[in-house]
């Protein structure tokens, strides 16, 4: 067959296209700017093609098209697949300048900005076999040589440098290894950013064993104005993308990376997220506004409302004023929950008869769209009234007593146990703690009573608050009805604490009690799994004995909600894993470990931790005092003598074995400041100044004193004298654990 070859010029790109090679012919060489970019099929079989890809960066684009994705996962994902195909880029060795993410209720998508279509070029360098290894006694390669060429690619062995040291003559080879270009690599690095995903639950489609969070529709795949060809998750890229799915044509094409969202926005979507919140946060002003009313603002249902639509447009709805006479907590909640809407007040903070919501279409006809939203909302409503006028007609008495039915865990008992438990632990802690203990009391037995109502069970998220409706109804005492209400208190980090003290007694026994008897029964958190949210709770009791300043023995209120489970265990497991939630609390605070660390392994340790609190936020400003660091290293310096002396028991120094003014010196002031620490007056920021005047003498002492003398007697009597030193840092810290 004839040899042909022919250039077919189209815009900026060249074709090469050319006839299967006849026998003896070679292909061209190309330059490094030409790449095989796919075969593809003709008229005529064999035929490929060759294009010259422009060189200079350019914006690649990936969307990943949908069925619609989980509203409360879509920012996660859209942030997630951003930082996966970064990574997986810049670990490949392609270049960029920025990224952005977009996202929609149907697609996910990145543009990369200025992205390298090759990799940089990589200078090698491969130390071979030594000379005297490489050649044989006739000057021929050995195998060990020609293993090592053909590893580098080498066809003459003998053609390979020789490199001299101290240590002799080694074979030696530089080369470059070329770089690979993105069409050759991005399918690979596309597919490895979407594997790796945090989709709660993969769905599968179709035949194939595809797994996504949504069935996958489409993709486009663009570097610069190309399409580059790959198939991810099943489906050939191209440049096709989809419109809003009722105002727009439905197919849109995608003419370069840099366009997409303008592209898009034509078609009535807006893709990138922030932009769409934003829209979103002016028209809800805007509508809140006409009404002459706020708007509460619930950041969480903006970012949800967000992810459900493509092209927002919030209109204003209202509901009968009769529907006001429903605790407030109960209409938002069928609003905001069940509705996604948006609930306004007036200026006095009280709940108005009217929403906003927020449609995914702008209506010709934007009456219509209102009425509806009413119709659906109304029946909601009044199945809200009809529960709460039900729950009203009991007591919580009587919803306490129907507890007895109901499993809090099954070797844990039932809630009216678990009641029962609370109101006792309750009681402990407020007298502990000098607070209303019969309110405690009262308040902690029927803190779970609203579990069996109705509007509870319609509205889980109502659970202590229809709780405190219910016992104000009944006629029971304020601090009772509120500690009721806020006894969940904190339900996420960061969220308010109980506002009062006997809510905060009752919030702390309900939480240790939980979380002393799922220890206790040898199931604490593990990894992932925290099916009773311990981790949280664990920080709630951190947060509310701290911040709400109640001095509190954690140890004494541990052992005795393990008494009250009647369960035969310790409580050190418990007590260890609060401390270490601690620490991660205080980590998140900015307070170094090391300072944890020195009070929690101090003499005194942590059991109040409000009192420890004081000592960890003193220890952590004493740190930055001039004089910090020579009693840090003074201290490591005692630990270790008396780590390394390994005496049982040290007699108290006696004043007569002291041959140096220094050591006399020392033991003074040691006594005096016992002496100031036993009186009880100083708080610990005077405590650590009061120490830090024992600095000079310590030094002194260091300076003039053998402590490992050869005399037997003077050394223990010294080694006592630092004893009695290191006992009045353990009083508060120990200092030897304390980086300087």
């Amino acid at each position: 067959m004839p040899a042909r070859l022919s250039l077919l010029l189209k815009g900026s790109v060249i074709f090469l296209e050319f006839a299967p090679w006849p026998e003896g012919w070679h292909r061209p060489t190309l330059s490094h700017d030409w790449i095989l970019a796919f075969p593809f099929q003709t008229r005529r079989r064999g035929i490929m093609s060759y294009r010259r890809l422009p060189m200079p960066n350019d914006h690649l684009l990936l969307e990943i098209g949908t069925e619609e994705l989980p509203p409360k996962s879509l920012k996660k994902l859209m942030s997630s697949l951003e930082k996966n195909l970064s990574e997986q880029l810049n670990s490949a060795g392609f270049t960029f300048t920025a990224t952005r993410s977009f996202s929609t209720p149907r697609r996910l998508a990145v543009l990369i900005e200025d992205l390298a279509n090759k990799q940089i070029d990589q200078q090698i360098e491969k130390r071979g076999p030594a000379v005297s290894a490489a050649f044989d006694g006739n000057g021929d390669p050995t195998k060990a040589l020609l293993g090592f060429a053909r590893s580098c690619g080498v066809e003459d062995p003998t053609s390979l440098e020789r490199l001299t040291s101290e240590k002799g003559e080694w074979v030696f080879y530089r080369g470059v290894q070329e770089g690979k270009y993105l069409h050759d690599e991005i399918e690979l690095l596309v597919t490895n950013s979407v594997a790796n995903l945090p989709i709660d639950r993969n769905m599968r489609w179709g035949s194939k064993r595809l797994e996504f969070a949504r069935p996958v529709h489409w993709i486009v795949l663009i570097y610069g104005n190309e399409i580059v060809p790959a198939n991810i998750l099943g489906k050939a890229t191209g440049r096709t993308s989809r419109g809003h799915r009722f105002m727009s044509d439905g197919e849109c094409t995608i003419p370069s990376a840099k366009d997409y969202a303008a592209t898009l926005e034509k078609a009535s979507v807006i893709v990138d997220f922030e932009q769409r919140q934003q829209q979103i946060l002016k028209q809800l002003e805007d509508q809140a506004s006409f009404l002459d009313a706020n708007l509460e603002l619930d950041e969480a249902l903006l970012e949800e409302v967000t992810a459900l639509v493509e092209f927002p447009c919030a209109l204003s709805g209202s509901f009968e004023s009769a529907f006001l006479e429903i605790p407030e907590e109960a209409l938002v909640s069928v609003m905001k929950k069940h509705q996604r809407y948006f609930h306004l007040t007036n200026d006095k903070g009280k709940l108005l008869p009217n929403f906003i919501t927020v449609s995914n279409l702008a209506s010709k006809d934007p009456s219509i769209v209102i009425a509806g939203n009413e119709r659906v909302i109304r029946p909601r409503l009044a199945d809200a009234a009809f529960f709460f006028r039900k729950d009203s007609a009991t007591t919580m008495e009587e919803k306490l007593a129907r507890l007895q039915s109901i499993v809090f865990q099954s070797e844990l008992g039932t809630f009216f146990e678990k009641a029962e438990r609370i109101s006792k632990l309750a009681e402990f802690i407020a007298k502990e703690t000098e607070i209303d203990e019969i309110a405690s009391s009262r308040a902690g037995l029927l803190c779970k009573a609203d579990l069996v109502s109705e509007m509870v069970n319609e509205f889980p998220d109502l659970q202590g608050t229809m709780g405190g409706y219910y016992a104000t109804n009944d006629g029971e005492d304020e601090n009772v009805c509120s500690a009721i209400r806020q006894h969940y208190m904190p339900d996420y980090s960061g969220a308010d604490l109980p506002s009062n003290p006997v809510a905060s007694c009752v919030a702390l026994a309900d939480k240790l009690d939980t979380l002393v008897g799922l220890f206790a029964i040898g199931q604490p958190p593990s990894g992932s799994r925290d099916p009773f949210a311990l981790r949280r709770q664990t920080l709630g009791i951190v947060r509310i004995c701290i911040e709400n300043k109640l001095s509190l023995d954690i140890r004494t209120s541990l052992q005795t909600s393990l008494d009250l489970h009647q369960h035969e265990s310790s409580t050190d497991e418990v007590f260890d894993y609060i401390l270490d939630r601690l620490a991660n609390w205080y980590g998140e605070l900015g307070i170094d470990q090391d300072v944890f660390n020195a009070v929690r392994y101090s003499h005194a340790g942590i059991t109040d931790l409000l009192e420890a609190d004081h000592r960890i936020r003193s220890v952590q400003d004493f740190r930055q005092h001039q004089q910090a660091t020579n009693l840090i290293e003074a201290n490591k310096r005692v630990a270790n003598i008396l780590k390394k002396a390994a005496l049982d028991t040290l007699e108290p120094p006696d004043p007569s074995l002291f041959r140096e003014v220094s050591e006399k010196s020392l033991a003074d002031q040691v006594e005096s400041t016992q002496k100031v620490f036993s009186e009880g007056s100083l708080n610990y920021e005077e405590k650590f100044l009061q120490l830090a005047q024992l600095q000079p003498h310590v030094d002194k002492y260091f300076n003039d004193v053998m402590v490992m003398a050869d005399d037997e007697s003077l050394k223990n009597n010294r080694l006592a004298a630092l004893a009695e030193l290191r006992l009045i840092f353990l009083e508060v810290a120990d200092f030897s654990l304390l980086q300087s």
